[in-house]
């Protein structure tokens, strides 16, 4: 994993003292680099009404990591029962927290909506059936198949077996607004560590197309589109870092064109996981 230089003028003076008091192995995260790295997200998007960064529990489920996450205001991108645990422990209630699994069981519904509840982001519409009480605010995530390609780390939407497909994605909502949902919600996940800027922008672009699509069909308006996680960062000297500014600039006139045409204007999220942590995490580790 590559350290950020700030994180290693600060930690090389300790280090051989922190040796000595904690032996090793053991992995040290930097606070400062982190908040950092969260200032730098929260004011690129601040133009942005409504912007919410979820931090992804999965990529670090470490207490203190997500009450520095909570500290600056984030939200919880959710996976299993164990990470909304976690989040709650921190402090995180209802909207805080996005709950997207994979065969949903009961217990998992049922710990989604315990405790104030949760954003229940279904990746599949035969859930819907499965849902006990269906949510006022509901959300899909969807798996735009061959429109899209993925890249070599997450693999292609097409081979992917998370999500609703684009044919299915109209009756999965019909089928949720039978069931009581009135707010809804849009997400997708096609990338990991992706280092292409151009490349999120245009998968907030396919959201918001797919937003304008569904949302004429239906007669609802989404409340927010998710881009879900992927955002990257370089592993190797020749790689160029993403451009977060530019990213988030590119977005803001997707955004722009959109409200232009529909009349309103959803909110934007983000699932962020190596991207806050990564470059700000070490294993010190001693023969």
């Amino acid at each position: 994993m590559p350290m950020a230089p700030a994180f290693a003028r600060r930690l090389n003076p300790l280090l051989p003292e922190i040796v000595a008091a904690f032996g090793t192995p053991f992995h040290i995260y930097d606070e400062a680099g982190i908040r950092e790295t969260g200032r730098r997200v929260s004011e690129a998007f601040s133009g942005f009404d409504g912007f919410r960064e979820y931090f992804a529990v999965k990529a670090l489920p470490n207490p203190r990591i997500l009450q520095i996450m909570r500290d600056m205001g984030f939200g919880f991108d959710c996976s299993s029962i164990a990470e909304l645990v976690l989040s709650r422990q921190v402090g995180g209630r209802g909207d805080d927290l996005m709950f997207t699994s994979n065969n949903t069981a009961a217990d998992e519904f049922a710990a989604a909506a315990a405790d104030d509840g949760s954003i229940l982001n279904l990746d599949d519409m035969s859930l819907v059936a499965k849902v006990p009480e269906m949510p006022d605010l509901i959300s899909f995530r969807y798996n735009p198949g061959t429109r899209r390609t993925g890249n070599s780390i997450i693999g292609n939407p097409v081979e992917a077996k998370y999500g609703v497909t684009h044919e299915q994605l109209p009756d999965a909502f019909r089928a949720a607004m039978a069931a009581g949902a009135t707010r809804f919600g849009l997400h997708t996940m096609l990338v990991s560590n992706e280092l292409n800027h151009d490349y999120m922008v245009q998968t907030a672009e396919m959201l918001l197309d797919i937003a304008h699509w569904i949302g004429g069909k239906l007669d609802i308006r989404f409340e927010f589109i998710n881009i879900g996680g992927g955002v990257g960062i370089p592993y190797r000297p020749n790689e160029q870092p993403l451009n977060l500014e530019v990213m988030a600039a590119k977005m803001a006139a997707r955004f722009a064109d959109f409200e232009s045409t529909a009349g309103y204007t959803p909110k934007l999220y983000m699932e962020s996981g190596r991207y806050m942590t990564g470059p700000h995490g070490v294993l010190v580790a001693t023969a």
